[in-house]
């Protein structure tokens, strides 16, 4: 086997806490984290060195790409003789739909499965979310609650009978803009972050105690982004008109998304954002193959 291609997926935060910012500037936060069926294509094959070619993200040098420095940090775990990546970008950047930290890590499942390398778990874990917070998720199941800046994980079994449809603004959202904004507004209003009562998040859900959870589901990023953007505002609101039974906004934005009883029909939903410089996806939640 000298080539193998993967299917990096998207993700959605069903719940996004933001705790406080550490010493380092880092922030520690608590969120439940599913992945879903919108994929970035990633090809890899075995070559001399390491190479990356990446359609639909030209402004971005190779060296600074989540799924080269992924190539690299293993390179410096486990000896492979290098790889060629070919990434093609379907999943939106400045989304907070975890794209590029998809790619990074199945980037690292590629290398582990073409060259059979025996990486320290726990090691992998600590140097990949110097990467980037959602790499970890990416190399779990799918279905995880995160704490810490990314490395505390913990498998949910959640239900995967619903509909999920994301739309995508023409603009994107900076993370690091978006938690600087979001320390000054705290300032401005409190003191103590104090965490918010989380007991309705249980390890396992049927399908009616998911949709009874989603009515507590929140994200500590909206109140800030929409400020900024009236119209993420008016998206949620629409989604949640057209039947949704929880809409929110994905990581920092600028994605919103919905989730929708099984078997709905996104024609009359997706019409309404038509006319509004939006992209639409429409998905499902998936679960990813163990690493282990």
């Amino acid at each position: 086997m000298g080539k193998i291609n993967l299917k990096a997926p998207a993700k959605i935060n069903l719940f996004l806490q933001v705790i406080d910012e550490r010493p380092d500037g880092f922030h520690n936060i608590d969120s439940l984290i599913q992945a879903v069926s919108l994929y970035d294509d990633i090809t890899l094959e075995i070559s001399d060195d390491i190479e990356l070619e990446c359609s639909g993200l030209d402004d971005i040098n190779v060296e600074d790409n989540l799924a080269y420095k992924a190539a690299k940090l293993v390179s410096g775990m486990a000896y492979f003789p290098g790889v060629r990546i070919a990434l093609n970008k379907n999943i939106p950047i400045g989304s907070g739909l975890g794209g590029g930290s998809s790619d990074a890590a199945f980037v690292i499942r590629g290398l582990i499965k073409l060259f059979n390398l025996q990486l320290d778990r726990v090691e992998l874990v600590n140097k990949a979310v110097s990467l980037g917070a959602d790499i970890p998720f990416f190399l779990g199941h799918g279905q995880s609650r995160i704490r810490g800046i990314g490395d505390i994980m913990e498998d949910y079994f959640l239900p995967l009978n619903y509909e999920i449809l994301i739309i995508k603004p023409s603009f994107s959202i900076n993370t690091s803009k978006a938690y600087q904004a979001l320390n000054l507004h705290r300032q401005g209003k409190f003191t103590l972050t104090k965490e918010k009562d989380i007991c309705f998040l249980q390890k396992r859900l049927t399908d009616s105690g998911f949709v009874r959870a989603a009515k507590h589901f929140t994200n500590d990023f909206e109140e800030v982004v929409f400020s900024w953007r009236h119209e993420l505002l008016q998206v949620k609101q629409t989604l949640l008109q057209e039947g949704a039974f929880y809409a929110g906004m994905s990581g920092s934005g600028s994605a919103i998304f919905g989730l929708f009883p099984p078997n709905y029909n996104f024609e009359k939903a997706s019409r309404r954002f038509t006319d509004e410089k939006m992209t639409v996806f429409a998905c499902r939640p998936v679960l990813l193959p163990t690493t282990e």
